[in-house]
């Protein structure tokens, strides 16, 4: 019954019939779904900035990069309302740029077809625009004269207050001085970083700038709060559940109740990071001093896993391929004690058996603050097959000893090694065991260890070694350089020198693989591993009792990741104690590298071609590793 009552339903339905308003509805509902579908004629709207400079040449360019990057950063796009608040955004930017550098009386006309885009009639202007044309503001820039600082006053808030005596020459802002914002930040930034050395650690600054149009110069006013006179409070830390609080409380290096030094709390930022167990550590002086007008400290601190394992490779033309690999306990026994497992293959590819490869597997451990705190003791084993034209070695190592450190710039190690070796050298097998007493002295004055720009380096290496009844020393003395030419670490030009040295009861009786070698991607690039020296009849490297080395190399960095260096090596091993230059002039290698900067370092592929080569010496050389040369 239901079935045909829907069916007599359906046949008592009439005809339908359309409308004209129906059919003015559909129209309209069809028009809005085809401008939906062609996305929108007013969303599509573009817009450029033509941008025009005159005065400053150096502003003019500046101007240029800036408008160029806010519209590959914002690109102007969208309705006509949207374009119009992008150009009035870049506008804003403009004068921002002109007045931080000192163009006080600058002028800026910016308009869109003849009418300016602070003015409501510039949305006309833009819609009365063809709607496929892109939009064209045009920006006019007259720079002016650039203001100068009048005077520099430095005051205490309040007349009853008073200010400790500040050398106004560090702070690196005098009158005649462009009145350049980011100069007049710095300064405020060193005024405040003089006070808080001479103790006053809640030292705050305001800054006033008066600009006087009519003599185009800027009087700045630092008005200096000293706060009370601190001295170094507790610390606390928190953050961290896998090391010892209490042995951490060892690594503090001051003393609470000492005079306030910022110098202070940096060295207590970097003996936390230097221990290699945090990912971050944040120090936060308190806001007030407390009762006994010591500054308290809160350290927090973010655990690193515990365990890590890590992959290298590396490649020399003449050395064939390096493969690596590590695994790493970072926090052994809760006081950042680290143990390092290597295994490494290498001179893969270049013999002619599994026989002619070498390797190597080695253990370190490291105890930091072992019986003084900055004092670091190590232990160390090794045991390894060289495959070298030189020789082939086989050994077993040991060290234990320890680093110290001194200071921010000195360090030192000083330990005993002993190793036990069968080398071989044309044929001729020997067996050697040696003690020895390893020195090293570091003045480091540099500011990076991955990547220096700037600063230099000092190394003296000094080693006595015994074994059987034959005494010698081997003594290395290297310095490193770094000139920042372009003052922003982009460009720079590298040097390096290094002198070595082997007194001995008997040359001929100090081990081979003791000896001096140059040649090979840390010395002279372009020549084999240490084959920059003497060579026997088959071209196998001697070595030598002496080492003349020199490096100069230009480094220029080229966007955010990527650089690339220019250089020149030189050097040689001489047989005899000091190196005589009348035997045989150094070796001279040159060439061209890229480089890849990475958070933990530059990664780097040089090519180098021997200057004075040899017969025997290959055309060319190339190198792959992790880390600048020198």
């Amino acid at each position: 019954m239901a079935i045909m009552s829907a069916c007599h339903a359906t046949r008592a339905l009439r005809p339908f019939q359309v409308t004209e308003s129906a059919r003015l509805t559909w129209l309209v509902v069809l028009a809005a779904l085809l401008f939906m579908a062609s996305g929108g004629s007013a969303e599509a709207r573009t817009a450029k900035i033509a941008l025009v400079v005159s005065g400053d040449e150096q502003m003019q360019a500046d101007l240029k990069e800036l408008v160029e990057r806010f519209e590959r950063d914002q690109p102007l796009s969208g309705d006509s309302l949207g374009l119009l608040q992008g150009a009035q955004a870049a506008l804003a930017r403009v004068n921002t740029a002109l007045r931080s550098r000192g163009y006080y009386g600058a002028t800026i006309t910016a308009t869109v077809d003849g009418r300016p885009i602070a003015e409501a009639g510039a949305i006309d202007a833009i819609d009365a625009r063809p709607e496929n044309e892109p939009v064209s503001f045009a920006f006019d820039v007259a720079t002016g004269p650039r203001y100068r600082i009048a005077d520099v006053a430095i005051r205490p808030p309040t007349a009853q207050a008073s200010l400790p005596a500040i050398d106004r020459a560090k702070l690196g802002l005098a009158p005649g001085d462009p009145a350049d914002a980011s100069a007049i930040l710095v300064a405020q930034d060193k005024l405040i970083t003089e006070l808080r050395k001479d103790g006053y650690a809640l030292a705050s600054i305001k800054r006033d700038v008066v600009v006087n149009h009519a003599t185009r110069e800027a009087t700045v006013t630092f008005v200096a709060d000293t706060g009370p006179l601190a001295r170094m409070g507790p610390v606390r830390f928190s953050g961290t559940d896998k090391v010892d609080t209490v042995w951490l409380q060892r690594r503090v290096p001051f003393k609470e109740g000492e005079p306030y030094d910022p110098t202070k709390v940096d060295a207590l930022r970097g003996k936390l990071t230097s221990l290699g167990v945090f990912n971050t550590v944040r120090i936060k002086p308190a806001a007030t001093l407390d009762a006994n007008g010591e500054l308290p400290f809160d350290v927090e601190l973010a655990d690193r896993p515990s365990r890590s394992i890590g992959f290298g490779i590396s490649y020399e033309t003449q050395l064939g391929i390096a493969v690596s690999g590590f695994w790493t306990h970072r926090n052994l026994f809760g006081q950042a004690e680290s143990l390092r497992l290597t295994a490494e293959l290498n001179h893969i590819g270049q013999g002619y058996a599994i026989l002619d490869t070498g390797f190597a597997f080695r253990a370190a451990f490291r105890k930091p603050d072992w019986w003084l705190s900055g004092q670091d003791g190590r232990l160390e084993a090794a045991g390894l097959k060289e495959v070298l034209d030189a020789y082939t070695r086989n050994a077993v190592t040991a060290y234990a000893g320890f680093d110290r450190i001194f200071s921010p710039r000195w360090q030192a190690r000083l330990g005993l090694a002993g190793e036990a070796s069968r080398i071989t050298r044309n044929g001729i097998t020997m067996d050697y065991q040696l003690v020895g007493i390893p020195l090293s002295i570091l003045f480091n004055h540099a500011n990076s260890d991955l990547n220096p720009t700037e600063g230099y380096r000092v190394d003296l290496d000094v080693t006595p070694w015994i074994y059987s009844r034959n005494f010698f020393t081997v003594i290395r003395l290297t310095g490193r350089h770094y000139f920042d030419i372009s003052e922003d670490g982009r460009s720079v030009l590298a040097t390096r020198a290094s002198l070595g040295t082997e007194p001995a009861v008997s040359i001929g009786a100090i081990p081979p693989d003791k000896y001096f070698y140059a040649g090979g991607g840390g010395s002279v690039r372009g020549f084999v591993y240490q084959s920059a020296g003497p060579r026997d009849n088959f071209n196998n490297p001697l070595g030598g009792a002496s080492l003349f080395e020199a490096s100069v190399e230009f480094r220029q960095r080229f966007g955010k990741s990527w650089g690339a260096v220019a250089f020149v090596d030189a050097g040689s091993a001489y047989p005899f104690f000091i190196p005589d230059f009348s035997l045989f002039a150094p070796r001279v290698g040159a060439g061209l590298g890229m480089r890849y900067y990475t958070d933990f370092g530059p990664v780097r592929v040089d090519v180098g071609m021997p200057i004075n080569r040899r017969e025997g010496d290959p055309p060319f050389g190339v190198y792959v590793s992790l880390g600048q040369a020198f």
